[in-house]
């Protein structure tokens, strides 16, 4: 819906800015579960064609090698090898990739100012996706960060009760939160 549209309904100004902030959120959270989403299949997919090639490859080099039975079975022997270490490494990719991919689907929900900066405070050797699919850890580190580092949160804005032509506030009845120092010091912990 358009702001016209949400007038002619009869909402007042501040009514449409939540509700087309709402509707903004919601559009963001889709579109990073969708990007997570395209970002494991192609991870998947560029993985299984690496993996055929390299197969491909492998099984037309054992076709011409012609020699005695010993020389066949051992190079069978350490092509097995090499398909099973393959395979544990493309499954350990995907896990991880998985395991990215909905801690940045999870990440939409947090109200994090810059869900970037929060992630690389997370540690991640503590976040695991259990039997049913679900993120294991991540909650309580988010709850720990939106208590000690809430600047990197929207957690609401505080407001001022002074008057807009005293020279203090921003005029506008808010006090300036100072979004982007905020982003600018966490970012500047993260690379220290």
């Amino acid at each position: 819906m358009t702001t016209e549209e949400l007038k002619a309904l009869g909402l007042t100004d501040e009514q449409i800015k939540k509700v087309m902030a709402s509707h903004g959120q919601s559009i963001n959270a889709e579109k990073a579960k969708t990007k997570a989403d395209l970002d494991a299949k192609i991870a998947e997919v560029d993985s299984l064609n690496k993996q055929l090639k390299e197969r491909d490859k492998d099984i037309k080099d054992l076709k011409k090698s012609s020699g005695d039975n010993e020389d066949l079975s051992k190079q069978l022997s350490d092509l097995q090898e090499k398909y099973k270490t393959d395979t544990a490494n493309l499954n350990a990719q995907l896990s991880e990739t998985k395991l990215n991919s909905a801690i940045s689907e999870a990440m939409s929900g947090t109200k994090a100012r810059n869900a970037d900066v929060v992630k690389k405070m997370l540690n991640m050797d503590e976040i695991s996706i259990n039997s049913e699919g679900q993120l294991v850890g991540l909650d309580e580190q988010i709850s720990r960060l939106q208590e000690t580092e809430a600047y990197l949160f929207d957690l609401g804005t505080t407001t001022s009760k002074t008057d807009p032509n005293s020279g203090s506030g921003n005029g506008l009845g808010t006090v300036d939160s100072g979004n982007s120092i905020a982003d600018f010091a966490a970012e500047a912990r993260i690379i220290n």
